[in-house]
């Protein structure tokens, strides 16, 4: 069943000021230290004003911050019973066995990640992706390297790719050729990088498509894609986190694409195939 507190702040993105977004940021990253807090703690031990997690809740549709709190508070509590026993597995591993908390945290995601994107979902990412006539792969820091896994991907599948990284005016140059029957897929976590958005204008004000496969910092970011894959990594957004959720979203829609237009996609490896022994020859 989807989240009561992610429904809502899909909805209201667009109303969240700067200081909504931080604490939004912290409820998701945080959570379990935060969500027990009352109103003015929570805004004392992440520095806004008193009254803002109050305002914060009205947006979202809620009474007041105490209902918003007690629905997190129940989502939490009814996480599902994998997530919870594999927290104890890693609680009973002891103190220092790095390896197997990263597992548990990464194994957990994973399981959690079908209940907040559902095939259907991918299903319409994959067309969209593969009815465009080129693809823009939008990356940032450490999202670089699964956007440039990406576009060597879709390269292989035949379709034209061109990735937008760098500084702003670096990526506004590479926005130049973009149509109406284009697409952006965006890749950004933690928080929303400064190019994100006069990106998602341009793609607006052209007419193409646009994705974004984020963590729950996604939900919050603005303009609002045609389409957001949102799911939480493994472990904190205070701590270390990985690719491997983000990774497997992009590798769940390339692989719907392969499956959705076989002839198509299959056609372009066959023929890259082909070119590989010509070109292997000595």
């Amino acid at each position: 069943m989807p989240s009561d507190f992610l429904t809502r702040l899909s909805r209201s993105a667009e109303k969240l000021t700067e200081t909504d977004q931080k604490m939004v940021s912290a409820l998701l990253d945080r959570r379990e230290e935060l969500v027990f807090l009352s109103g003015p703690q929570f805004a004392e031990r992440i520095d806004v004003h008193g009254a803002a997690p109050t305002r914060l809740a009205q947006k979202l549709g809620y009474k007041g911050f105490p209902e918003l709190r007690r629905v997190l508070q129940e989502e939490m509590m009814n996480a599902p019973d994998a997530a919870l026993r594999m927290r104890r597995s890693v609680r009973a591993a002891g103190e220092g066995n790095h390896l197997s908390e990263l597992i548990a945290s990464e194994v957990t995601a994973l399981q959690n990640l079908d209940a907040l994107i559902a095939q259907p979902a991918i299903d319409v990412v994959a067309d969209a992706i593969f009815a465009a006539r080129k693809v823009f792969v939008f990356a940032q820091g450490h999202a670089l390297s699964l956007a440039q896994f990406l576009s060597r991907r879709l390269e292989r599948f035949g379709k034209p790719t061109i990735v937008l990284t760098g500084r702003g005016r670096d990526v506004a140059e590479r926005l130049v050729s973009m149509s109406s029957e284009d697409i952006v897929v965006a890749l950004a976590f933690r928080k929303q990088p400064s190019t994100y958005a006069p990106m998602m204008r341009h793609v607006r004000d052209t007419g193409a498509r646009s994705v974004l496969i984020a963590d729950l910092s996604g939900l919050v970011m603005v303009p609002e894609p045609d389409h957001v894959l949102a799911a939480p990594r493994g472990r904190s957004g205070s701590e270390f986190q990985t690719p491997t959720v983000p990774f497997v979203i992009v590798s769940s829609i390339l692989l719907t694409m392969a499956a959705r237009h076989e002839e198509d996609t299959i056609g372009a490896l066959e023929k890259l195939s082909r070119l590989f022994e010509d070109f292997d020859k000595p």
